[in-house]
């Protein structure tokens, strides 16, 4: 039989579409199963609740969603079978069929909410609230979903209602102090920024969340701060001294939420971003400072701590050069500074600065 590439083709292509499908298939099942939690037809028996729930939770911390919600499935498909038991142990710690159907039902509310499925969401969420209505959790739920579609006047009632309950809260303070500084209610927000920092001293990991809420309201109350601080920018009358020590402090406030920040979590890479923007600004006011008082040596130690925490800030470097060549008179200093320039940013002008420096220290070696 001749060969016939076209057939050939066709078939590929058959091929092709054909394992598509089956992809799209098996997802759709799997889809299917975790939203519906159908995943057997039959209940399991009421004493592997315990195991379910242990199961899931270890899962969630993991965010491993879509196992996490087959294992909570499970637990209320368990829950389902006709028994005298009335409390189950889980953790070593005995709860109530409510406590347990709560806890299921509410993390599988979480996990559709994190996942963007809002109907369903709201729809798990109000098994939970017919168990608890009052209980933190549903409420601080209801609050992040209310949020999300933008009702935000009621998402911020629920986190008030989270906050009467349970005052240290650190979650409800800082989705609050969001909430307000969204609003430019910048002093609303710095307030409950500070109680959400006080109230998670340990940085507890919260899954649906990128970072702890202690490390969060750092890096949203130092970002109030500077807001707070443009204000100054627009005052039609001179400064006082205390319009100045208010700037300074919040400055200084700004500078240590996010130095902190960066210490018990350096790999951030959104403090590391704000905090170099906001020292290139401190460094800048140093050395527009009368040319009396022009504090170079301070605005030196600035740009040192900008290139610790990010070598590859060229501008840094730059700066520091300029600082030691033209005003400290070090020479040497910034011969190296500038090698380093050059290596980040191997530019024409940067070599002859090199080649001019070179010089200047080779003449300084020979007069002495």
């Amino acid at each position: 039989m001749p060969f016939n590439a076209k057939s050939l083709v066709s078939l590929r292509s058959w091929l092709f579409y054909a394992e598509v499908a089956a992809i799209i298939g098996f997802v759709g099942l799997a889809f299917f199963y975790i939203r519906r939690g159908t995943a057997e037809s039959k209940s399991p028996p009421l004493s592997q609740v315990g195991a379910f729930i242990q199961q899931a939770d270890t899962l969630y911390k993991k965010q491993d969603l879509a196992d996490a919600a087959l294992y909570y499935w499970q637990a209320l498909h368990a829950l389902e079978t006709q028994d005298t038991v009335r409390e189950i142990p889980i953790n070593g710690i005995s709860q109530t069929r409510a406590e347990v159907r709560l806890h299921a039902n509410l993390r599988i509310a979480e996990i559709y909410s994190q996942s963007n499925w809002l109907k369903d969401a709201k729809a798990r969420l109000e098994y939970a609230s017919r168990i608890q209505p009052e209980h933190a959790g549903v409420r601080l739920l209801r609050g992040k979903l209310f949020r999300d579609e933008g009702s935000l006047a009621e998402a911020t009632q629920e986190f008030l209602a989270v906050l009467e309950s349970t005052p240290n809260s650190a979650e409800a303070h800082y989705l609050l102090g969001v909430l307000y500084q969204g609003s430019k209610q910048f002093e609303q927000a710095a307030k409950h920024y500070t109680k959400a920092i006080e109230n998670d001293p340990e940085l507890l990991n919260i899954p649906s969340e990128k970072a702890p809420i202690g490390i969060l309201a750092r890096l949203q109350l130092s970002r109030t701060y500077a807001r707070m601080l443009q204000s100054y920018q627009f005052l039609d009358r001179e400064f006082t001294e205390e319009d100045l020590a208010e700037v300074t402090r919040l400055e200084s406030a700004s500078i240590a939420l996010l130095e902190q920040a960066h210490e018990k979590m350096p790999e951030m890479n959104e403090v590391v971003d704000d905090l170099v923007r906001l020292l290139f600004s401190r460094a800048s006011a140093l050395e527009r400072e009368d040319i009396e008082t022009r504090q170079y040596v301070d605005a030196l130690q600035v740009y040192e701590r900008i290139v610790e925490l990010d070598p590859e800030e060229v501008r840094a470097w730059e700066r520091m050069g300029e600082i030691y060549a033209s005003f400290l008179g070090d020479k040497a200093a910034a011969l190296e500074v500038y090698r380093t320039v050059y290596k980040i940013e191997p530019h024409p002008t940067v070599l002859a600065n090199i080649k001019s420096l070179e010089e200047d220290v080779a003449a300084e070696t020979e007069s002495r």
